[in-house]
């Protein structure tokens, strides 16, 4: 037994290093990592099972410690997920429809039920997947990411739906009272405060998303979603950031398992193999589906295709339905391996296309038609800025001291940029003058007004690639302001410099306050006599 996890272990290590070469995310490699233990005869695992669904379990239990119950009641998510999971079922089942005229074992006797199986298999996005991604481009709160895991978080209600249904496992009558557990959270955010050890705190994590999962199996409910309530309900209380924080790594972990067990599952024939590249195909459909629904809901041609492209994956959810359907009869065995290639090369296609969306989107949204301005939702129209001395650009502990340094000190008018809209609400109350938007975002850029230019800007951004990207946008728009960065490496200090922007500090070495102040004496610096240029400083 030792040398069978070994073996595992060690394929795994290949093929996440692997896929970190080939500039992959990790998951990649797993999945591979799986498919390769299949390959030498190891088909089962003992307790791998267990770890995969715990995996899934805090993973659902982390999404909630996030979520606002407000970003999930949306019209605009509601009816994306809504419209989406049924045009997608039809449009996939009608496609394998006529698909199945084709000489492929795995597509004839398809009747209307095993394609309907299909096609809701294939309208599931990962949860798994998309919050790897999100947490790897920075838009866990931002207009994309609330979108997409809204979306996300209705998809796993109406999974369980499907699956009662399809499995004829009712629920348990008390079960209709589990939703009145949301009312909890307001009492909740009154508890005290008073855990801060990393091992108590994902000890009492762990033991809350497991509590809540029996909770709701007893129930006769998805186990994933109780974990999901359990973790919105705990949302609104201050220790939900440090039990998100401390389960990471865990979390991590344990959803190592859940890859590999997809990949036992083991490889299908030529034949099933051209089946799943037709599903790898189709992705596309799903996207464009995605994109018409979110722009029905207000959204501009930016974020609806970018958060199109998000969540055009394919799901766990996906192969249980899949599996259900092959235990009821009504799809062929080989319908399980077959989705399972899908799966994995849907993570593939994803991470691939999200990777390379700064080339992308600009082709892609030239054939997206503009959406009227008088139907895009406040968020998403232009936004006037009037007699802006300065821009703040992230709204962070580091940008939030600038902005009071600038303001304050040197009586400047500051305007912030910020993407969180818990953040934005709490920088509102205290008076400052935020705009909601994602920095990073050209489209935010487009839809920005201003009625002279602001004499600086000031970048206090986590990653280096956004700041390199604004300081060229920047500069190119407004030759003449001083440009002001943090960078977290040293090494990308003098790039910062070089790449045009005036002030460069390192973020360990100085905070708000060093990063005004050394704009500021830029700002009142002459030029040079070199065209205009400025002297860079730090």
């Amino acid at each position: 037994m030792e040398s069978l996890y070994l073996t595992v272990i060690l394929f795994s290590i290949i093929g996440g290093l692997g896929a970190t070469v080939l500039r992959l995310p990790p998951l990649i490699g797993f999945l591979g990592a799986g498919f390769a233990t299949s390959a030498v005869g190891i088909t089962e695992i003992p307790f791998l099972d267990v770890l995969a669904e715990l995996g899934v379990t805090v993973l659902l239990f982390t999404i909630g410690l996030k979520l606002n119950p407000r970003d999930i009641a949306q019209p605009r998510v509601i009816g994306t997920a809504a419209g989406h999971a049924v045009t997608n079922t039809a449009a996939f089942a009608a496609m394998f429809g006529l698909l199945g005229l084709l000489p492929l074992a795995a597509l004839t006797g398809l009747d209307v039920k095993a394609l309907i199986y299909v096609g809701i298999a294939a309208s599931f996005s990962s949860t798994v997947f998309v919050m790897s991604q999100l947490d790897d481009s920075n838009r866990g709160d931002s207009v994309v990411g609330r979108i997409a895991l809204g979306v996300l978080v209705l998809q796993d209600i109406m999974a369980v739906g499907v699956l009662v249904f399809s499995t004829g496992k009712a629920p348990a009558p008390w079960a209709l009272a589990l939703p009145l557990l949301l009312l909890m959270r307001p009492l909740v955010k009154r508890m005290p405060d008073r855990m801060f050890r990393t091992e108590l705190l994902v000890l009492t994590g762990i033991g809350i998303a497991l509590g809540a999962y029996s909770l709701f199996e007893l129930a006769n409910v998805s186990g994933s979603l109780g974990s999901l309530i359990a973790g919105i309900i705990l949302s609104g209380h201050p220790v939900a950031d440090r039990f998100s924080d401390a389960l990471i790594s865990v979390r991590e972990l344990l959803l190592v398992a859940f890859f590999i067990e997809i990949g036992l599952g083991g490889l299908p024939d030529a034949g099933g193999f051209l089946v799943a590249g037709v599903l790898a195909v189709l992705l596309a459909l799903k996207a464009v589906i995605f994109v018409a629904f979110l722009q029905r809901m207000g959204l501009s041609n930016r974020t609806s295709a970018l958060a199109g492209l998000t969540l055009a994956n394919y799901s766990e959810f996906g192969l249980i339905v899949i599996s259900v359907g092959v235990a009821n009869g009504s799809l062929a065995s080989s319908w399980t391996s077959i989705m399972a290639i899908a799966v994995a090369a849907s993570f593939i296609v994803g991470s691939v296309v999200m990777a390379k969306e700064d080339r992308i989107l600009p082709w892609l949204m030239r054939f997206i038609p503009e959406v009227p301005e008088e139907r895009l939702i406040p968020d998403e129209r232009p936004v006037q800025i009037r007699h802006a001395d300065a821009l703040v650009l992230g709204m962070g502990r580091v940008g939030a001291g600038v902005y009071r340094r600038l303001s304050d000190t040197y009586g400047k008018r500051v305007y912030g940029i910020e993407f969180d809209e818990s953040r934005i609400e709490e920088l509102r109350r205290r008076g400052k003058k935020i705009i909601s938007g994602d920095v990073t975002d050209l489209e935010l850029w487009r839809r920005i007004e201003l009625d002279c230019e602001p004499e600086l800007f000031v970048l206090a951004l986590p990653a280096h690639r956004d700041g390199m990207t604004l300081v060229k946008a920047i500069r190119e728009h407004y030759p003449n302001a001083v440009i002001a960065s943090t960078t977290l490496a040293r090494e990308n200090k003098r790039a910062l410099l070089a790449g045009g922007a005036d002030v460069a500090v390192y973020l360990y070495q100085g905070a708000g306050e060093e990063l005004a102040d050394q704009a500021m004496t830029a700002v009142m610096a002459p030029p040079s006599p070199e065209a205009g240029a400025r002297e860079p400083q730090g």
